[in-house]
């Protein structure tokens, strides 16, 4: 018996969307336009990359005082190569931008560093694909449950607010990799 209420109900409540769909299909006599899209302009078919790979001359911190579009100098780690050409040599210095600092939050949310925007002599930015991002420690996995737990004692949940996120840090023995395309258009 519940087995047929439970039919029931259910071919009254989906009734009214099979009757939908059904006449939302297309007929044969409708004119169908097609839509002209446009071409991008980059040529994302090719995935051959190379690495670049760069280290920063003096560390930074979110602790220190940044601001966004801030240049920071870079290093070349190793020789690369694109198609048997040397495009950068170990040691040399190539700029790039401090692109958004996220301070660390209440709750063990961490701070975070991106850096973009890289400037490499000979190479297109559009060919580049050239974000870093470094986040501080992520202190929420156990803040959390800790907040939980303390919520049983009235207000005492509510410390667990002042519990910071780590701070963003890059060192100068952090290998930044970014990838260049050289098929791209």
């Amino acid at each position: 018996m519940n087995k047929l209420l439970f039919v029931l109900l259910f071919l009254i409540l989906i009734y009214p969307v099979a009757g939908y769909c059904e006449n939302t299909l297309p007929t044969e006599n409708a004119d169908v336009e097609i839509v002209q899209t446009e071409v991008l302009p980059y040529n994302f078919e090719s995935t051959y990359s190379v690495p670049v790979k760069l280290g920063i001359i003096e560390p930074i911190s979110t602790k220190d005082t940044l601001t966004e579009g801030q240049v920071i100098k870079f290093k070349v780690l190793q020789d690369t190569y694109c198609k048997r050409k040397t495009i950068l040599k170990k040691d040399q210095i190539i700029t790039g931008k401090i692109e958004t600092v996220i301070t660390s939050g209440m709750n063990g949310f961490p701070a975070e560093i991106i850096l973009g925007d890289f400037e490499i002599p000979n190479i297109e930015n559009s060919k580049l694909l050239d974000n870093y991002t470094k986040k501080g420690q992520n202190r929420c996995f156990w803040v959390y449950p800790l907040k939980w737990s303390l919520t049983l004692i009235p207000f005492v949940g509510s410390l667990t607010n002042l519990i910071m996120g780590g701070h963003a840090k890059i060192k100068t023995t952090d290998v930044i990799t970014i990838y260049y395309f050289p098929d791209w258009k």
